[in-house]
């Protein structure tokens, strides 16, 4: 298996638009979520509701994302990505025009939450189906190693930027920045033409028995579920301390908005370091997690308690970065690694439930992170989800 990026997708031109244009509205998308976590905490002060917030964002993955998955599998993929990043760039531009007119409460920061979280569960496996069919059939490789650094780089940096624009200009120019950031796909959408899927299995008889077939596959195949496993492991207490740092800059170390735009600008440094750090990777052998991976997800446990636990700002921003670096790594390196196995018709409902246990997990990271936070302190909090995550990691490391 070759790891390393290379060239061969941005031969095809159909590709080249892809890739620019995803890589704004993916920032657009990260962007919104770390704006709605400070909103949450700017309108209730409390871990619970911030925690609340950003689970409704990212809970649907769990239950309608494989859905989507399997729907994927069965439709065109072009107009499918047409429907969704319309929705999202219209729910986007509903936020903006809310708070604009100062009109927007939790409850409609709530809902609006929900309503682009469950979009965002269709957006994951439309995208990673898509841009595969972009290019040759050959060059897979290089298509998957491209888009998934792209998508890591701009999970990190989108809320890097998010925090920044929050600090210096405020939540509403942070919303509006959102809605900016869609109009590129959607002017370059009209012109990609996929090629045919490559397809060798059975045509499933409907969505349920296709989303059957897609979770059988991933559980049978023990290469495929040993990555979930992980990636689901390091996403609680990893991602979903990333996403909850509105309680580390302004709870722990009262620095506001600005404390939180120097933490999501020190986790976007990390992400970039870390997508440089993949591209040197030698490669790993097929079928097996990478050496990589296993380190960074170690690695990321170890490194989150120091995170609340410092009281020593610059150190907290150092381990932030480190975390962003680590979770990059592993990011790219899963997906990757996942994609290059799996055939056309496969790919949206495994990838679907690769998205769900990554994202579900930190979703219920955050929650249950700021929910203990408010009883127990975020260090403890903090330090039991760490030691539960270890567990697991060294079961899996002895599973043969």
């Amino acid at each position: 298996m070759e790891l390393n990026l290379n060239l061969a997708a941005f031969r095809a031109p159909a590709f080249r638009l892809y890739f620019i244009g995803n890589a704004f509205s993916l920032h657009g998308l990260w962007i919104q979520r770390v704006t709605i976590g400070w909103l949450a905490w700017e309108l209730s002060g409390t871990g619970a509701v911030v925690g609340w917030v950003a689970f409704l964002t990212f809970a649907p993955v769990m239950i309608t994302g494989p859905f989507f998955g399997a729907l994927i599998d069965r439709m065109e993929v072009r107009p499918a990505a047409m429907a969704v990043q319309g929705s999202l760039a219209a729910l986007s531009l509903t936020m903006a025009a809310l708070y604009s007119a100062d009109a927007l409460g939790l409850t409609g920061l709530s809902a609006l939450a929900l309503a682009i979280g469950i979009v965002t569960s269709a957006h994951h496996p439309v995208r990673m189906s898509f841009a595969p069919l972009l290019a040759p059939a050959g060059a897979i490789t290089s298509v998957v190693a491209a888009t998934s650094i792209n998508f890591n780089v701009a999970r990190m940096v989108g809320p890097a930027l998010g925090g920044a624009l929050i600090a210096n200009w405020g939540v509403g120019a942070a919303l509006w920045a959102v809605v900016a950031c869609a109009l590129p796909y959607q002017a370059i959408l009209p012109f990609l033409t996929p090629r045919p899927r490559n397809t060798d299995g059975p045509r499933d008889a409907n969505i349920l028995a296709g989303l059957r077939a897609g979770l059988r596959h991933a559980w049978r195949t023990r290469f495929i579920r040993r990555v979930l496993i992980l990636t689901g492991t390091f996403a609680v207490i990893g991602r979903g301390l990333l996403e909850i740092l509105p309680l580390v800059a302004d709870g722990l170390f009262q620095r506001g908005p600005a404390g939180l735009g120097v933490l999501t600008s020190a986790a976007g440094l990390g992400a970039l370091a870390g997508a440089v750090l993949v591209v040197t990777l030698p490669p790993s052998r097929a079928e097996t997690l990478p050496p990589a991976a296993r380190a960074a997800a170690a690695g990321g446990i170890v490194l989150s308690p120091l995170i609340v636990f410092s009281s020593n700002w610059p150190l907290t921003v150092l381990a932030v970065g480190l975390l962003g670096t680590l979770g990059t790594v592993i990011g790219v390196t899963m997906q990757t690694s996942v994609q290059q196995v799996l055939r056309d018709d496969m790919r949206g409902r495994v990838m679907s439930l690769w998205v769900m246990v990554g994202i579900g997990g930190a979703a219920l990271g955050s929650l249950g992170l700021g929910a203990a936070a408010d009883i127990v302190g975020l260090p403890t909090a903090t330090g039991v989800a760490a030691m539960g995550c270890a567990t697991v990691l060294f079961s899996l490391a002895r599973t043969k």
